[in-house]
């Protein structure tokens, strides 16, 4: 496959015509929970990951993930390529070894997946693409329905207050749900509103 079909091709992608690419490129499936991590809104992916998904020996990444490194601006090579060590077992027993990588973002990950090539590396860029897409979804559908719940929670309280309002037998029984309501409307209101710092 040469260069001009495979940039064909993640166009498409990016457009969302899947069935195009689908037509023309067998696409791995990829657990986007084992392959991509949420940190809040941040969703990254590590350079042992990638080598794995793309069949490449993890040395290679690295020098890949650096040879980029050295091409990009200071601002983006810190908001998306961020060193780490992962302990990994030694393979003739003994204590385990710290081994060198990266996390990247969502953009550090495309930036890196740009460089790799062949039928095979486009599939792997497509469903690495759809991984974090399906994330961001996942993540969405989490916040959302924490709202929900935040929404209806809200109801119960104004409710509560109301019929508290109107007797003495109400107002005790707000006092119990109000020791309910208040904690856990105050926890769901910290998990959707994001943090700001």
């Amino acid at each position: 496959m040469n260069d001009r079909v495979s940039e064909e091709l993640l166009a498409a992608a990016a457009r969302g015509n899947a069935d195009e690419v689908m037509a023309r490129v067998s696409v791995p499936e990829l657990n986007f929970l084992y392959f991509i991590r949420a940190d809040g809104e941040r969703l990254t992916t590590t350079s042992q990951q990638v080598a794995m998904a793309f069949g490449k020996h993890h040395k290679n990444v690295m020098r890949d993930i650096r040879a980029l490194i050295d091409q990009i601006p200071e601002e983006d090579r810190l908001l998306n390529f961020e060193p780490t060590v992962e302990m990994r077992p030694n393979p003739s027993g003994g204590e385990s070894i710290a081994s060198p990588g990266f996390a990247m973002s969502r953009d550090g990950f495309t930036l890196l997946a740009m460089g790799f090539t062949g039928k095979r590396a486009l599939g792997f860029k497509i469903a690495y693409i759809k991984a974090f897409n399906a994330m961001a979804a996942y993540i969405k559908n989490q916040r959302d329905g924490l709202r929900y719940r935040c929404m209806e929670l809200e109801l119960e309280d104004k409710d509560s207050k109301r019929r508290g309002s109107y007797h003495a037998k109400g107002l005790n029984l707000r006092k119990r749900e109000k020791k309910v309501i208040d904690p856990e409307l105050a926890d769901l209101k910290d998990k959707v509103q994001p943090k700001l710092v």
